[in-house]
């Protein structure tokens, strides 16, 4: 590292900097620990979807540990303090958590289509051992990817503007620089294949169902089981569309770096609370969209044991379980009092 200074900066940036960068650090701890303990320890919430979105706060978990403290070092001492080692490590985390996060989004976008589109499929190939081999699987390739640099294609270094240590494109060969563009259009282009046919299908699909079941008895079974689906749909989509406007600043300016264009600190140092922001922003969405959640949160607040198995039935949906992410009360209260019928797959 030859630079492991950050430029001179007024007092007033340097504590705005810290504050921000240590917030960050204690939302994303204490955020996605609560999210995991709830799957871990909610029977109800050992789903497809969840396992998906308990290793993105796995990830983000990770980031909370490793790269935010670094960060909150950096910017309140003005400079790096660490080894190289300690700095290569620190890459390597960032970039093995980014491309866990892009391919477990890619893969929760396809399993979302499988339950959305084609129902039968979704309960043969998505079981939880199946999702937890794919979840194997993506770290095993993320760890690959992150590997790379160490292996001789690349460097990791610090980088001042930025405050923490990134790869150095310059110092990569093309066809490593070349695998990073594709990965990120792969995964891109199926996420966005994905919604694509899930949103068309979810216009269709209401009033398909609405036509089969046009002379049941159970209606409002019906619209609470059409509601938790599209619910959690929904929810995984804006879980996608924050992530990627979080990295776009990122991914921008990597681009910027092959060219001549100056680009200030301001903007680099900005691409990287952007980047924190993500392991701060996932479970405030599932918070905001999630009552269960909210309990959650508030019964771990008075120190209770707000992890207790629930009595109630939950609604049985296409992943087998209740597809919301922590399902509401009320809906499961109405279910108890009055079982659902089995909605017929259709392909």
């Amino acid at each position: 590292m030859n630079v492991t200074s950050l430029p001179p900066r007024p007092t007033l940036i340097v504590v705005l900097e810290s504050s921000i960068a240590t917030v960050f650090l204690c939302l994303a701890l204490a955020g996605n620990l609560i999210v995991c303990l709830a799957i871990s320890r909610h029977k109800l919430l050992r789903t497809v979807p969840n396992f998906l979105l308990l290793n993105l706060a796995v990830t983000d978990i990770l980031s909370a540990v490793v790269s935010l403290p670094l960060l909150v070092s950096v910017l309140v001492n003005g400079a790096w303090k660490f080894s190289t080692n300690v700095c290569k490590f620190q890459a390597f985390q960032s970039y093995a958590s980014y491309s866990c996060s892009l391919l477990t989004l890619a893969v929760t976008s396809i399993t979302r289509y499988y339950a959305t589109v084609h129902p039968v499929q979704h309960r043969s190939k998505f079981k939880l051992k199946t999702v937890c081999q794919m979840i194997f699987l993506i770290w095993l390739a993320s760890l690959l990817f992150a590997s790379a640099p160490l292996l001789g294609w690349g460097n990791y270094k610090f980088e001042p503007y930025y405050g923490l240590c990134i790869h150095d494109h310059n110092s990569s060969p093309l066809i490593y620089n070349t695998f990073l563009f594709i990965f990120l259009i792969v995964n891109s282009t199926v996420i966005v294949a994905c919604y694509s046919k899930i949103f068309k299908a979810m216009k269709t699909r209401r009033g398909r169902v609405d036509t089969m079941f046009a002379k049941d008895s159970c209606p409002r079974q019906l619209g609470i089981f059409q509601a938790q689906e599209v619910r959690l749909t929904k929810t995984i989509f804006i879980v996608i569309c924050l992530f990627t406007l979080c990295y776009l600043p990122t991914i921008v300016l990597g681009f910027l770096m092959f060219t001549e264009v100056g680009v200030p600190r301001f903007a680099r140092t900005l691409s990287t609370f952007s980047v924190a922001f993500t392991s701060v922003v996932n479970p405030a969405v599932y918070w905001i969209r999630s009552k269960t959640f909210r309990d959650a949160l508030k019964g771990l607040s008075r120190g209770m044991n707000f992890m207790a198995p629930q009595e109630s039935v939950p609604v049985e949906t296409s992943d087998s379980k209740s597809l919301e992410l922590f399902p509401n009360k009320d809906n499961q209260d109405t279910i108890n009092r009055r079982q659902a019928p089995t909605l017929p797959a259709k392909d």
